[in-house]
């Protein structure tokens, strides 16, 4: 019998911000996309396959407490790239499994701001009591000191698939039993679109018709493809 898969791919996103994420052409996964998939597996072990460069720390915060929490095993399989938010979430499972080809990337938490000095000290404050958070999760699997650990966070740190094992991030690595072809190709997609509050307002205003002001009228004018590629990346500068 085949066992249930969940997929953790692309950018890790709040339900309400996914559509941003899908109008730029970037795959989404959500705290309901994962709960929809736990679901359908009925209380079943499943395999987690993640490949995802992170995002949202607290939508991934809702998708590690939802595998923390599912009845059946949770076997994680990082496939590719266990990067950012995508990182902690792998240390849910009750097993990590990595591929010899893929990575773990850990660093410490990052946001924008605006506003006065009191704002300034608000968002350090959150930001570092996020990074508590990561040296907790990773030193409950890996037994690593948080003090290390933290130094790794700040140093924003590559793992493969060997190291993940012997520093504890991972159990086992993927097809060690087999014979298998590892490729050379070397892609460098850890990049993620970051958007301000403003721009997703902007950008909300344009998904949803019915609030759009009339200055957003020419995206939906017939226009080339390229046309409208290029107001869409105008939007984030």
């Amino acid at each position: 019998m085949q066992v249930p898969t969940v997929n953790i791919k692309g950018v890790i996103s709040s339900d309400d911000n996914a559509e941003i994420y899908q109008w730029f052409g970037y795959t989404a996964v959500t705290p309901s996309s994962v709960a929809d998939q736990l679901s359908e597996a009925g209380g079943e072990d499943v395999i987690v396959n993640i490949g995802s460069n992170g995002g949202d720390v607290f939508a991934g915060s809702e998708i590690y407490s939802a595998l923390k929490e599912y009845p059946g095993k949770v076997d994680v399989h990082i496939t590719s790239l266990a990067a950012s938010a995508a990182s902690f979430i792998a240390m849910a499972g009750d097993s990590v499994q990595i591929s010899p080809t893929a990575q773990i990337m850990i660093h410490r938490s990052s946001t924008s701001a605006s506003g006065n000095t009191d704002a300034m000290a608000s968002a350090k404050q959150a930001t570092d009591s996020i990074d508590t958070m990561l040296v907790n999760v990773f030193h409950k699997k890996t037994g690593i000191k948080c003090e290390a650990l933290y130094d790794m966070l700040k140093a924003e740190t590559w793992i493969n698939a060997e190291q993940a094992v012997k520093q504890g991030f991972a159990d086992k690595i993927l097809f060690e039993d087999e014979e298998a072809d590892v490729t050379d190709n070397v892609y460098n997609g850890v990049g993620l679109i970051s958007l301000s509050r403003k721009q997703i307002k902007d950008i909300k205003q344009i998904l949803h018709p019915k609030r759009v002001t009339d200055d957003v009228d020419k995206l939906t004018d017939k226009k080339s493809k390229t046309e409208q590629v290029k107001y869409k990346l105008g939007l984030l500068f």
